[in-house]
């Protein structure tokens, strides 16, 4: 099944501001699309998922990955939240409902 990918600066910002530290994330997010395979969730509540993407910049264990936190309907993926695991190790529920709420007022 093909999904869409929907960009939103929202996310695109969080792409450019980990690249400070991971310049190989665009690239790892890239191929994240390419191989996409909605089995690969964790599921969070209703559509809200959670993805783990490879961090090339660290080649290590997958607890170094980036998550993804995401919107995934009628063959739609939104992506709402990117970060690092080394930065941060979850984020809450009203962090999610917050990056819900720019990216809807924004798209």
């Amino acid at each position: 099944m093909k999904y869409e990918f929907i960009k939103v600066n929202f996310f695109e910002f969080q792409i450019l501001a980990l690249e400070k530290k991971f310049r190989k994330v665009k690239f790892d997010f890239d191929e994240f699309k390419i191989s996409f395979e909605i089995s690969l969730w964790t599921h969070l509540w209703e559509w809200i998922y959670k993805f783990r993407i490879k961090n090339s910049s660290i080649p290590t264990g997958k607890s170094w990955w980036f998550r993804i936190i995401s919107k995934v309907f009628q063959n739609t993926f939104l992506p709402l939240l990117i970060y690092s695991k080394t930065e941060k190790s979850n984020v809450s529920k009203d962090e999610i409902k917050g990056a819900l709420k720019k990216i809807l007022e924004e798209v």
